[in-house]
């Protein structure tokens, strides 16, 4: 029941920011396991709406060595038969824009729940987690916007 309401209240409070896009990307940093975690879990949402040896991305974004998601997310995508392009301004672009975020909420009421939001050309993939040793559970499905 408290999953429940804290999910409910995590999503009802990203409506009102469904229509507004933010351009600024702010991470929050998480530890290296829960990024693992975190990063296992978008590529099988991303198995399921982009098909692996078929779908390259390229990573719109810096993926600094001390963002634990994004090193992760790169990795694991290029190990699930993605071609992945990172960001090089000395190259051309090529394959789908991708972004991602990983925030939480500032009250502490909302202590251990994190949210994973992924753009994917003009699609935006959005999913709640909360953290339990180090490993991201599921707080809700994922949303799907475009």
């Amino acid at each position: 029941m408290n999953r429940l309401v804290v999910t409910f209240f995590l999503l009802s409070s990203l409506s009102g920011c469904a229509t507004v896009r933010n351009d600024h990307i702010t991470t929050t940093p998480v530890p290296v396991e829960l990024g693992k975690s975190l990063a296992a879990d978008a590529i099988k949402q991303l198995q399921t709406l982009y098909p692996p040896a078929h779908t390259k991305f390229n990573i719109g974004q810096p993926v600094p060595k001390t963002d634990s998601f994004g090193t992760s997310l790169v990795l694991q995508m290029r190990e699930n038969g993605y071609a992945v392009q990172t960001l090089d301004p000395t190259q051309p672009a090529e394959g789908l824009s991708t972004h991602y975020t990983v925030d939480k909420p500032a009250s502490s009421l909302f202590a251990g729940l994190y949210r994973v939001q992924l753009t994917v050309g003009k699609a935006i993939l959005t999913r709640a987690y909360t953290a339990g040793n180090n490993t991201a559970i599921p707080a809700g499905a994922w949303a799907k916007m475009e």
